[in-house]
């Protein structure tokens, strides 16, 4: 049996796209039409570029099984590679939609079974029903084992229940993907670098707004520690790895197995560096001094608002200002680097109180601070209420991109939303307490350490 298992470039020219992001829905982002609006942007372009993680996965699986594995990488058009197969996988996104679904459908139009599977087509699988043979809706390995061991095709909506127990997937199989073009900077500007998921699932209130449980569920779900550390000693290996940015939604959920995987990473002495995303108030001290020697160099923080009213209105639990900048100041002084997420639009935001968090974010001072326009994501309790409401103001699913207004706000109009994001970047990123600090280590890193 072959699979054919399709890496889809983004058609769009406008945004710079990152399909594994935002739970796996996707990102887009776009600043405004400023000059230096552009410049953030064509500079993001070219430094995060980072694969949709499942993928590899499959290929992992299916190679397992005794399969025929083979990877088709389509550009921003419909130029599809006629390859025979039995079956081909095409992972989807909300801000590539149209195109997956245009490549799926050419697929399908050859007599191939075609499925598709991601966030996107678990929440809104009709999307792709005409276009394909079948839709994974859930995590799509436990599918996959499913096919293997049945033999059997599958159509229609199948459920893909949770993988329990991680440790029994394959490491991810990267040899069909282009690890050369994959980045993280200014985040980790040591390359290759790939990513890697140490757990899955996320048990935290956020999930009103936050699609990342669409997939993978509220139910945390962590590897052992030794099979993530084969992992990325397997990946040392093979591709010569230098860095590996960890995607779980939390990744010190458990502090204890934190610090285990540290010590025992440390003593392993791979010379890789790592970043992680994980809730400010599940570090402390003595847990970042153990994920330092190790060789975390990057956090990211999920910040949302510096009024705590706006994140209660919104289901976000706040986290103590005191712990916040006493845990960012640490980390500074670590010489660890922090990426922090804002969210512009939460239910009860106005223009004073968002103008006010970045404030807060500049005071912070960052090497990263992502502001992102509130979206509601289809699947998640946000979007039902903005349904019921009637205050979706955009049926185009490419918009929900983390940039663009896609409900009525209750005090900000669109242009008002647009107008403060661009002013949130280019403010921020255009200071000078903010080029001193970073862009000599910047440059250092990108264009003179040796690698």
């Amino acid at each position: 049996m072959k699979v054919l298992l399709l890496n889809i470039e983004a058609r769009s020219d406008k945004k710079c796209i990152n399909k594994d992001l935002a739970g796996g829905m996707g990102t887009g982002t776009w600043i405004g039409n400023s000059l230096r609006a552009r410049i953030f942007e064509k500079t993001k372009k070219s430094n995060v570029v980072l694969p949709v993680i499942t993928s590899p996965y499959l290929a992992a699986i299916f190679k397992k099984g005794g399969w025929e594995v083979k990877v088709l990488h389509i550009g921003k058009g419909t130029d599809v590679p006629d390859k025979k197969a039995d079956l081909a996988l095409v992972p989807t996104s909300i801000v590539d939609c149209t195109h997956e679904k245009e490549i799926a459908r050419i697929l399908k139009d050859r007599g191939i079974c075609t499925g598709v599977y991601g966030t996107f087509a678990t929440t809104v699988p009709e999307f792709f029903k005409n276009d394909s043979n079948f839709v994974m809706q859930g995590e799509p390995e436990a599918v996959a084992m499913q096919i293997i061991a049945s033999g059997k095709l599958p159509e229609g909506n199948i459920f893909a229940p949770p993988v329990e127990n991680p440790d029994v997937l394959p490491f991810p199989d990267w040899d069909q993907f282009p690890v050369e073009k994959y980045s993280y900077s200014p985040a980790l500007n040591k390359r290759p670098v790939l990513t890697m998921l140490a757990s899955r699932g996320c048990p935290y209130s956020c999930f009103f707004y936050c699609p990342y449980p669409i997939n993978a569920g509220r139910k945390w779900r962590m590897r052992s520690v030794g099979n993530v550390i084969d992992e990325m000693v397997y990946l040392k290996e093979r591709y010569g790895i230098k860095a590996v940015d960890f995607r779980d939604a939390n990744f010190s959920v458990d502090m204890k197995r934190a610090a285990e995987f540290s010590e025992r990473l440390r003593e392993k002495n791979l010379g890789v560096i790592w970043s992680a995303e994980t809730r400010i108030d599940r570090l402390d001290k003595p847990l970042i001094d153990k994920m330092y020697e190790a060789g975390l160099r990057h956090f990211n923080f999920g910040i949302e608002s510096s009024d705590v009213g706006v994140l209660k209105s919104s289901n976000r639990m706040p986290v103590e200002y005191r712990h916040q900048e006493d845990i960012l100041a640490y980390c500074r002084k670590k010489g660890i680097t922090v990426a922090a997420f804002y969210i512009l639009g939460l239910e009860s935001d106005t223009v004073e109180s968002f103008k006010e968090t970045v404030s807060y974010a500049k005071k912070l001072n960052t090497l990263v601070a992502q502001f992102s326009i509130s979206t509601p994501y289809p699947g998640t309790q946000f979007y039902q209420k903005m349904k019921e409401e009637n205050r979706i103001i955009s049926k185009n699913w490419e918009d929900y991109d983390e940039y663009t207004p896609t409900f009525k706000h209750a005090h900000l109009s669109a242009d008002e939303l647009l107008s403060l994001k661009e002013y949130a970047f280019t403010s921020y990123y255009f200071r000078p307490g903010y080029l001193l600090k970073y862009m000599p280590k910047y440059f250092f890193e990108k264009y003179l350490w040796r690698f």
